[in-house]
């Protein structure tokens, strides 16, 4: 279970897929550890040409970890983040 002083950074991500423009949040602990989520999730989702930097995943808040589902708080525990899609 998550201690109620764990917080989660917050980076919102805007990437140009091959169909427009991709919106998602990363939640993670570093800048470092959210390109590396980020890039995964793209590839994932069959965009792994996509450009991922500093300038399209950017630090905006931290939110208390608690605030997010078990599963996500799970996924924060068991791989250091997890991702929200946004609208674009």
């Amino acid at each position: 279970m998550a201690n109620q002083m764990d917080s989660v950074h917050v980076y919102d991500t805007w990437v140009k897929g091959k169909n427009g423009k991709l919106h998602f949040d990363v939640m993670t602990t570093s800048q470092e550890k959210a390109l590396v989520l980020a890039k995964q999730y793209l590839v994932g989702i069959g965009e792994p040409n996509a450009v991922i930097t500093l300038k399209e995943c950017q630090f905006c808040h931290s939110e208390p970890l608690v605030m997010f589902s078990e599963e996500q708080q799970r996924q924060f525990r068991e791989q250091g983040g997890f991702i929200i899609t946004m609208p674009v």
